[in-house]
């Protein structure tokens, strides 16, 4: 969204004396098929070639500035599935002014070479983003052969790149190149262990260069950000010799954000003001209950299209027409706010579940979600989800850095303040499912009747409180349904219902809960005089962490989060149980003198009623892919616990 901002008059201020010539790339003309290891031939495919190039080029005549971008690769496959995954190339078009060159083969693994016919490649649109792509088939590929193409695209410059050299399987030799005039210089970054740029000169040309070979490939892991993980590449443009002019600085997105979102137009003040009076905020005694008054009224009369730019980013046509963008959506939310003399900041930053955000390094791509920070009361918002509200915003844009945007005057001139700062993650208790189970055995031992209140605040319940009002009865009751039918698939529910079926601005960080009843024979199992009593699965299924090879990146959590679960079982008259020890658990990670991560279970048995207690909770996002195997044995242990069976003979 940032990057959509930028117009090459705001940065370059200069029409470049001299023009130049795209030089037009090319391949090896008469290449050999590839030699591969032996252990590379047992792998699905192999990249051989990765090559990525930018040409920023000022065109004779016009003096216009243009970025020439080309990709090339070479890929062999070794079996089908490879063979189906990469005989369909597809190029992106979004942003392209066009399709400067195209060139495609196939060297089969006897060494024949065959074309591309070039008639062959189709055109498709996507409508809703605007953005669309071609698309080609490779002819005559099969297992064994490389697949090889390069395309060159023209479009207006973008000032900001990134480029991965690691993948899911190995790559053998990797290239970058940036060709740029004399007078715009560029900054790098390698991230993950991949080598630094090199930087040469030419003609007045700006070459930057990077090789790298043999990268090991990257598998995805559970627990983990994949891309965040990879070997890439950031660069950005950073300085004009011929204005003598550092560029794209965190104070220069400040500024320009400041200037996007920061109303300092009367006639937008009295739009503002007009919203406010239509909001009433009279009735409301506390600057927390008007802000979250003004945040409802908002979310729930205005409409978010993440795809609208322009006229829907100005108050005075999201306020006739109830629809915004990001930046729409945000200029409408923070000025409302700030309308009642509340200090208010403006957010950036990036999903950490991608790209996390790297306050080192001043490229805009990190710039794409907008956050309000109340910093009075230490409270954040998200403008544009209606599922989040007050103190709550989207888990992957917290525990990562972002751009905080302070409003302030020097000598009555707007000179809004940058700072790099993290956005905190919320804590575990603040994200509970807790459970109370209660299990009677029927008559004829072969069935239980079980009833089960579930509790569960904040991202567990955000978005059915922000669903639930809007969609049809059949849809609540399966929506209710999956809440209980995840302990039993067979469940068959006599009661179900919700206790509270609307959340209003001032409740709803209360927590959702579902009440419910029902018979189910699952958990049973008789052999004999035997009954066999899957206890395990009253916690519901579990996820069990496999790591056969070595760890390779670090633990990253969705968010902080407790579990908390009782379960009372009536023991059937004249049965006692044989193993109760198995349902003792304890596997806890302690990091200084904090328990970071925890599962726990113990019972209590009088009078025939067995209580069983389970504590499970995860208060840290980030944990070292050293120490890996600690987190692995408590997510595990929630996973063995679900296999208990209690066995119970006649007493």
């Amino acid at each position: 969204m940032m990057r959509k901002l930028l117009t090459i008059a705001l940065v370059l201020v200069l029409t470049w004396a001299q023009g130049q010539e795209y030089q037009k790339y090319n391949w090896e003309e008469d290449r050999k098929i590839t030699a591969l290891s032996d252990d590379q031939k047992d792998l699905p495919f192999v990249y051989i070639k990765y090559h990525h190039q930018y040409e920023y080029t000022y065109e004779e005549g016009t003096g216009d500035l243009y970025l020439y971008q080309t990709e090339h690769q070479i890929i062999k496959v070794n079996n089908d599935n490879a063979l189906a995954r990469n005989n369909r190339i597809y190029i992106p078009m979004h942003s392209a002014l066009e399709l400067v060159d195209l060139q495609a083969r196939t060297i089969t693994k006897d060494g024949r070479t065959i074309t591309f016919d070039k008639n062959e490649i189709k055109e498709i649109n996507d409508e809703e983003s605007g953005s669309g792509f071609k698309i080609f088939a490779i002819e005559g590929a099969e297992i064994g052969s490389e697949i090889e193409y390069y395309y060159t695209k023209k479009s207006y410059p973008s000032y900001f790149g990134r480029e991965f050299y690691q993948f899911s399987e190995p790559l053998i030799d990797g290239t970058f190149l940036l060709l740029s005039p004399g007078n715009l210089e560029f900054e790098f970054k390698s991230y993950n262990g991949l080598t630094d740029i090199n930087f040469d000169q030419a003609e007045g040309i700006n070459i930057y260069t990077l090789k790298t070979e043999d990268v090991a490939p990257l598998k995805k892991e559970e627990f983990s950000s994949y891309d965040n993980s990879r070997q890439r590449l950031e660069f950005k443009l950073s300085y004009n010799k011929a204005s003598n002019r550092l560029l794209f600085k965190w104070k220069d997105a400040a500024q320009l954000l400041y200037d996007q979102v920061f109303i300092q137009d009367k006639e937008d003040e009295k739009l503002i003001s007009k919203l406010i009076s239509d909001i009433d905020l009279k009735k409301y005694n506390t600057e927390r209950l008007k802000i979250t008054a003004i945040e409802d009224y908002i979310k729930s009369n205005f409409y978010f299209d993440k795809n609208t730019g322009g006229q829907a980013n100005e108050l005075s046509f999201i306020l006739e027409n109830k629809i915004a963008g990001k930046i729409g959506m945000t200029k409408l939310l923070l000025n409302s706010i700030k309308s009642l003399g509340v200090d208010v900041q403006l957010v950036l930053t990036t999903s950490r579940n991608e790209i996390a955000f790297d306050g080192g390094f001043e490229t805009y791509n990190y710039l794409e979600d907008y956050i309000i920070y109340l910093p009075k009361t230490d409270v954040y918002l998200a403008p544009y989800s209606p599922e989040f509200r007050y103190g709550m915003i989207p888990a992957d844009l917290t525990a990562t850095d972002g751009l905080f945007v302070t409003e302030q005057f020097v000598d009555d001139m707007p000179l809004p303040k940058a700072e790099i700062k993290t956005i905190p993650p919320l804590p575990a208790e603040d994200n509970l499912d807790k459970m109370e189970v209660g299990v009677t055995f029927n008559d004829d031992l072969t069935s239980n009747t079980i009833t089960l209140k579930r509790s569960f605040n904040g991202y567990s319940s955000a978005f059915i409180k922000a669903v639930y009002p809007l969609i049809e009865e059949e849809r609540k009751q399966e929506l209710l349904k999956s809440l209980v039918k995840f302990l039993a698939v067979d469940a068959d529910i006599s009661t179900l219902a919700m206790a509270k079926t609307q959340f209003d601005f001032q409740t709803w960080d209360s927590p959702l809960v579902v009440d419910s009843k029902f018979n189910s024979p699952s958990f049973i199992e008789l052999a004999g005089d035997i009954i066999l009593f899957k206890a395990g699965e009253l916690i519901g299924p579990q996820t069990e962490l496999y790591q056969e090879s070595e760890r390779k990146t670090r633990v990253q959590n969705d968010f902080n989060r407790e579990y908390d679960r009782t379960i009372t079982v009536d023991i059937p008259d004249g049965y006692k149980i044989e193993n109760l020890d198995d349902l003792i658990f304890e596997k806890k990670v302690v990091e200084g003198e904090n328990e970071i991560y925890y599962f726990r279970s113990n019972y209590t048995l009088e009078n025939g009623v067995l209580k069983i207690q389970v504590d499970e909770g995860y208060e840290e996002i980030y944990y070292p892919k050293e120490k890996f195997e600690a987190f692995r044995e408590v997510i595990n242990a929630a996973a063995d616990w679900n296999k208990i069976v209690l066995v119970m003979s006649k007493s």
